[in-house]
């Protein structure tokens, strides 16, 4: 039985060394529900190989989307060098329909919230960057902002949502704005944490200490573990403390996908900085 299914596109990322790796957060919250225990599957549409011991259906494709991230002062600089076929929900296999988690994974909107309707009585999350990034054509094309406008019907089907101020150009309002269109919103701010919007109402969730290598991924680390943490025990509180917990530890290198032994450690060294500096700033919630 599968425990997770995320669907959405397994990428090509051109790294700075001129070598390539497999991306997107369809891979990263893969290998992380791997390693805290779960058997998960991916419905993609992507030309990568798939992540040993990891359940994969790929729509036939010679082609996956690519990416070249240039990290900077002033941010995360995305270019565009090739798109992939959409995916439907016929495309997502029957036998995985009964999975209990599933986390809609969209970088380039290939999927839409309506395809969640898939799996009735299942826990739906979603990350939004997918849906709010634009491109021109022929590529390669810089990635730009798209503003979002999803329907009722499709905000109806999300338990969770998530995305970064980074994704909406840094507006905080609009980030806020779309968070709070489902039950729990949540925007990650980088090493400032995030903001969890529970019914509406504004939850700060501090970060934990990190030494960042590369941060690709880790808001697709922190998403699934939400999802996952949120599924065992249901509390979105402990279940945001751990995703941040997790997100610090997959910032420390690329593919660097925490067990619960050590998203556990990160939790208590967070606390124990924190009595040692007088504040809460590295755990807690207000």
């Amino acid at each position: 039985m599968i425990d997770i299914v995320i669907i959405g596109h397994v990428t090509c990322d051109l790294l700075p060394n001129g070598t390539t790796a497999a991306g997107g957060t369809a891979r990263f919250a893969a290998l992380l529900a791997q390693r805290l225990g779960l058997r998960p599957a991916i419905v993609t549409a992507s030309a990568e190989e798939p992540p040993s011991g990891i359940a994969w259906s790929s729509i036939p494709t010679t082609v996956s989307s690519t990416f070249e991230n240039r990290y900077t002062v002033t941010g995360r600089h995305q270019w565009l060098h090739a798109v992939a076929p959409p995916i439907l929900m016929t495309d997502i296999p029957a036998r995985w329909r009964t999975a209990p988690i599933v986390l809609l994974g969209p970088v380039l909107h290939e999927c839409t919230a309506d395809v969640a309707a898939a799996f009735p009585g299942a826990l739906i999350g979603a990350t939004a960057q997918g849906w709010l990034r634009d491109w021109d054509t022929p590529l390669p094309s810089p990635v730009r902002f798209r503003h979002w406008q999803p329907t009722a019907t499709e905000l109806s089907r999300l338990h969770v949502l998530t995305l970064s101020s980074e994704d909406v150009a840094g507006d905080e309002e609009l980030a806020a704005a779309y968070a709070r269109t489902v039950p729990i919103g949540i925007v990650t701010h980088g090493a400032r944490g995030a903001t969890m919007y529970l019914h509406g109402q504004a939850h700060h969730i501090a970060p934990y200490p990190a030494q960042e290598i590369d941060p690709t991924g880790a808001g697709d680390v922190f998403t699934a573990a939400f999802l996952i943490r949120l599924w065992e025990i249901g509390d979105p509180f402990i279940a945001a403390r751990f995703a941040a917990a997790a997100a610090a530890c997959a910032v420390e290198g690329r593919d660097t996908m925490p067990d619960r032994v050590q998203i556990m450690q990160r939790m208590e060294f967070g606390s124990l900085s924190a009595v040692q500096k007088g504040t809460d700033s590295a755990l807690g919630t207000s």
